[in-house]
């Protein structure tokens, strides 16, 4: 028998000890968050809702969901795991996790679950962090293993891993990303130790001419290349060039993942370096062993549009430490400037990327020697 209107059992004691703890770290969203058994979730349900499915809901209940901008979350047991779909504004993500009880929705999961909504985080990380959560603990998780692994939309599928791709070094320090090969030719002999070419164009032959005199700019000089996006050209002309290009890896955004070829990006030797905006996407990117992880948007950025609001220094920190022991190289990104440069590299990652502190730069040599020894 269903009773609309009755909200899931939720162990209030612990949520508002986490939004205690955890509310000046991470922001507190004004508008509180209800938690709903399918059975019994009202009528009208709206944004700041979350329903939860024992099984997978029927195709009318994923619709009603879906057009009142709530969030559906759906578990179902296989073997000793739970494995969870959530349907959000954001997308369809599906997670597995090791099962910690046999209660798929148990009043600490739906406190935490229901805090971490309330913190701020995309309704996909919060399962994340749920799941994650250790029973009777205080500590904001940091364990890897005890993350959920991603099944939709997985770059390898379950049960399989992918060899991992030639590393970089935990320092990769200055990391300036610059939009045209120009650029590059400009910074390559300031040694800035790291330079991305994002040259945005449809024009192949634009293209490829960026590529190859950006690389050519990088042949022999102490800066390591990578080439936003463009990896298909990057790869001709590393192998057309033996190998000894200039080309030290690619970048790509978690949109370009789903159409690059990865084996192709591995068997080149070349690096890989992607974006990353939070929980699920770090957790979908390990699996296949990049070469560092950019972490962001940490502060508000011009440069391009975010799939996410700005993370800000209490995510970035909580990122840092659950992904720096499973991928050393991490570069933190968006918005960083002369001004919160130092507060990124306390964190302790050993890069920070870069665009308009040096783009809009009176003085660019002065700018970059500025920034580099920061690093020192």
């Amino acid at each position: 028998m269903t009773r609309p209107g009755v909200a899931a059992a939720i162990d209030a004691a612990l949520f508002e000890d986490l939004m205690e703890r955890f509310a000046a770290r991470f922001g507190r969203d004004d508008t509180p968050w209800r938690a709903w058994p399918l059975a019994n979730a009202p009528a009208t349900l709206g944004g700041h809702d979350v329903v939860l499915s024992d099984g997978e809901a029927e195709t009318d209940a994923i619709d009603r969901v879906a057009a009142t901008n709530a969030v559906l979350i759906e578990t179902e047991r296989e073997g000793g795991r739970w494995i969870d779909t959530v349907r959000s504004p954001m997308g369809t993500w599906v997670l597995d996790v090791p099962a910690d009880d046999d209660t798929a929705h148990s009043p600490a999961f739906v406190a935490v679950l229901c805090a971490a909504l309330s913190l701020h985080f995309p309704a996909h990380d919060a399962l994340c962090i749920a799941r994650a959560w250790q029973p009777g603990s205080a500590a904001w998780p940091t364990d890897f293993a005890r993350f959920p692994k991603v099944r939709h939309a997985a770059l390898v599928p379950p049960g399989q891993s992918a060899p991992a791709f030639a590393p970089c070094p935990p320092d990769l320090g200055l990391y300036a990303v610059m939009p045209s090969a120009a650029w590059i030719e400009k910074l390559v002999p300031l040694k800035v130790p790291t330079v991305q070419l994002r040259f945005k164009s449809d024009d192949p032959a634009a293209v490829k001419a960026e590529v190859v005199r950006a690389a050519n700019a990088a042949k022999g000089q102490s800066s390591r290349l990578f080439i936003n996006d463009h990896w298909r050209v990057a790869i001709d002309h590393h192998a057309a060039c033996g190998g000894d290009s200039g080309i030290y890896g690619i970048h790509l955004g978690q949109e370009d993942l789903d159409e690059a070829d990865l084996d192709a990006i591995r068997a080149s030797g070349l690096r890989l370096g992607v974006s990353t905006h939070g929980y699920a996407e770090m957790l979908r990117v390990a699996a296949i062993g990049p070469s560092y992880l950019a972490l962001g948007a940490i502060f508000p950025t011009t440069t391009k549009v975010m799939p996410t609001q700005p993370q800000g220094m209490g995510r970035f920190q909580s990122y840092v430490a659950l992904m720096q022991p499973v991928i050393p190289s991490l570069v933190g990104i968006g918005g960083v400037n002369a001004g919160n440069m130092r507060e990124v590299l306390a964190v302790g990652v050993g890069s920070a990327a870069v665009v308009r502190a040096i783009t809009e730069a009176d003085d660019v040599p002065a700018a970059v020697a500025d920034l580099t020894r920061m690093f020192a």
